[in-house]
């Protein structure tokens, strides 16, 4: 253990920005198959951690791109912390590099995300286990979703069924379904409408913005003029009176009933006869259509049966606590988590839990279990339909809970054609666990026409050998990994030094873990509280959670400045601790910054990182950040500060934004506006951790520095 710390490193003088941002992004967008076997939040790329890790190691006179894709899992003699693993990027990351690593979270459900991806199994013998799973669940479960092929009139597959809410009128009592609109989806270059009246769904060539005719009650309708009226109104059809929504949805006691409207589905006989004269040729034997007697029939008959025999099976039976981010589920009348699923949804998912109960093997039933977690973000009454691309977006394609008007009811076994089923999570459970074996990265290549394109470098190995001793010994024993579910402010006795700490901390309030995790946590503590005791609670823990948030006593800077002070102490002489980080609020930013000092630590340099898209769902309609800032800390040995004025101090400031700006620009990384907070922000830290005093005549107070430096942001970065 151990590695030459007094030396700089190459992360304290440069980063290959522009190279790593461009595997960053995309990466966002399409994680690496061990990241997609379960359901986290705001994950972070493993092309950032990977590259953190690397030039934690590497000399600045080395080439960091060129260890990025030779670099195997050899790097053993080295030890890293994270105290906020979350899904666990930089400890999968770490284990590729052969790093002994230590994991720590207070949150369940984080730890055994991260437990089950560094968990390395025979491929084989995992392909078995979903085959078996196949052959004895497949046809209970996919009873309960089919259909008639409106062609051919043989049985077809459902792939969606969309369901409206339905809101009584305070004023006439009328029952009002709560379409903002009447798009159906789009399908083989047609646009589905419905009609409001008869509730026909059929295909339209007109514009939907125009005036259309019902072919069936010829009612005349717009599509695009629904009864919602915004978030907040909502007009009724029959008396005209229009009424504040949340009013009206409290005043009913209950979640909104809902009905369906129209199914999706896919024909397989009509795919295996490939008649060229079917009209379903052309979308892939997909259709659309009107819901008939027979599919209410099959739901009918699934509530019926869940309703008598739910008590046979599976399922979450706990009550929502009240929370910052919950607040919104008891304001819609849901007051338990199973208030979330419809009746079908609770027996399928629940048929599949006491599948998952009866494996054997516990690594087996666990890697189900990572699968599962991916099933539940597809399959609730909070997924909504991209009628674009034909999809379903999981509950928390945004990072909180969203109640919709309409919502889209999954095949929770799957089809052909779904995102988000349960033969689509256990697919990707094989490809995460294949990907332990040869993990990869991409490289952009000119091929021989001079055209950019990319490949996979396969490079190292992912194989966790979890620590089951006493955490002293674990820098001397065999195995590589010790995960614990716990409070990273207090570690026990005799915790094991490590070298690096990497980590990538809760930003403030912009995600609260715990409460969206408890919507995870109430399912798999099903079958986990007996093995682990921290799923014995019937939530995941809040009062020691690190995040910023109005409903709990906990002081978020504080706790961070607890916890990093905590693992300072764990770190070796000269080791670097380095965390990435953004936030939109200069406040947040400023106070970072305290915490940073208070916990002893000093900025030596910081790296404005690319990390994500400007589009994507969880920050659109906000103060869009799409760049990460690395932050490069060492310990503070001794206080060699010098002084400066207020003056010097925020004409040194705008010159190193400015001299970074123009910088990032000629290497070819374009900082949008919403972005520059975090350039700015990071030379503040670097100038801060630099310089103290920061003097007038006197000492500046803390309130003023802050004061002015947020003014010349302001000056600097007008939006």
């Amino acid at each position: 253990m151990g590695t030459d710390c007094m030396t700089k490193k190459l992360i304290e003088t440069t980063f290959p920005i522009v190279e790593i941002s461009k595997l960053a992004i995309p990466e966002r967008s399409s994680y690496k198959p061990i990241y997609q076997i379960s359901k986290w939040f705001a994950r972070r790329s493993s092309s950032i951690f990977r590259a953190i890790l690397l030039g934690c190691i590497l000399d600045p006179s080395e080439n960091l791109m060129e260890h990025f894709y030779t670099t195997e899992d050899t790097l053993n003699e080295h030890v890293i912390l994270d105290p906020f693993m979350g899904g666990g990027t930089s400890i999968i990351e770490a284990l590729r590099l052969g790093m002994k690593c230590i994991g720590v979270d207070i949150n369940p459900v984080a730890w055994f995300i991260t437990k089950t991806e560094s968990m390395i199994v025979e491929t084989e013998e995992l392909h078995e286990l979903i085959s078996t799973c196949t052959e004895n669940l497949e046809a209970k479960v996919k009873k309960w979703y089919k259909t008639s092929c409106p062609e051919c009139k043989s049985s077809a597959d459902l792939i969606y069924t969309h369901w409206v809410k339905c809101l009584p009128c305070p004023t006439c009592r009328s029952v009002i379904p709560l379409f903002r609109n009447f798009l159906v989806g789009y399908l083989a270059n047609e646009t589905f409408l419905l009609c409001p009246s008869c509730y026909m769904v059929f295909p339209s060539e007109k514009p939907v913005d125009s005036e259309i005719t019902c072919p069936q009650c010829d009612t005349g309708f717009n599509a695009n003029s629904g009864y919602r009226k915004g978030r907040k109104e909502i007009e009724c059809p029959e008396c005209k009176d229009s009424f504040q929504l949340l009013t009206a949805i409290q005043s009913t006691k209950d979640p909104l009933e809902s009905k369906p409207y129209a199914i999706e589905g896919f024909c397989p006989h009509c795919a295996n006869e490939k008649n060229s004269d079917s009209k379903l040729t052309k979308s892939n034997f997909k259709f659309i259509k009107m819901v008939s007697s027979d599919d209410l029939d099959l739901y009918e008959k699934a509530e019926n049966h869940w309703l008598t025999y739910s008590n046979q099976y599976l399922w979450p039976q706990e009550q929502i606590p009240l929370g910052q981010t919950t607040k919104v589920l008891l304001n819609h009348n849901y007051t338990k988590w199973s208030n979330l699923f419809n009746s079908r949804q609770l027996l399928t998912l629940s048929l599949i839990m006491r599948y998952i109960s009866n494996i054997k093997d516990d690594n087996g039933q666990e890697l189900f279990l990572a699968a599962f977690l991916n099933l539940l973000n597809h399959n609730n009454c909070f997924t909504r339909y991209s009628p674009k691309g034909q999809k379903v977006e999981g509950i928390f394609s945004r990072h909180d809970f969203h109640p919709l008007s309409t919502y889209t009811e999954n095949n929770v076994w799957g089809t052909k054609y779904g995102r988000g089923t349960w033969i689509k999570c256990l697919s990707r459970l094989l490809k995460g666990k294949v990907y332990n074996l040869q993990p990869y990265n991409f490289e952009y290549y000119l091929d021989t026409d001079n055209i950019v394109k990319r490949r996979r470098v396969i490079v190292g190995k992912i194989d966790g050998n979890e620590h089951r001793g006493e955490i002293r010994d674990f820098s001397k024993a065999n195995s590589n990994v010790l995960l614990l579910c716990q409070d990273s402010e207090e570690f026990p006795e005799n915790f094991p030094k490590v070298d690096f700490l990497i980590t990538d901390p809760p930003y403030a309030d912009n995600v609260n873990y715990s409460e969206l995790s408890d919507f995870l946590y109430v399912w798999i503590r099903l079958i986990l509280r007996k093995r682990y005791g921290f799923f014995s609670l019937t939530e995941t823990p809040k009062s020691g959670e690190a995040i910023e948030t109005k409903n709990r006593d906990t002081d978020y800077y504080q706790k961070l400045s607890n916890i990093f002070n905590n693992c300072r102490r764990s770190l070796n002489p000269g080791g670097l601790f380095v965390f990435t980080f953004h936030h939109s609020s200069p406040d947040t930013w400023f106070k970072l910054s305290q915490v940073i000092e208070n916990s002893g630590f000093n900025v030596v340099k910081t790296h404005t990182i690319q990390s994500e898209a400007m589009n994507v769902l969880n920050i659109q309609n906000k103060k869009a950040i799409s760049c990460d800032l690395i932050i490069v800390c060492q310990s503070m040995l001794e206080d060699t500060r010098e002084e400066i004025s207020l003056n010097k101090f925020v004409k040194r400031l705008k010159k190193n934004f400015l001299d970074k700006i123009t910088y990032y620009s000629e290497i070819g990384l374009s900082i949008h506006v919403n972005n520059k907070i975090v350039v700015f922000f990071g030379e503040y830290l670097e100038i801060f951790s630099r310089y103290q005093p920061i003097y007038r005549s006197t000492p500046v107070p803390r309130d003023e520095l802050w004061k002015t430096c947020k003014e010349l942001l302001g000056s600097l970065n007008p939006i």
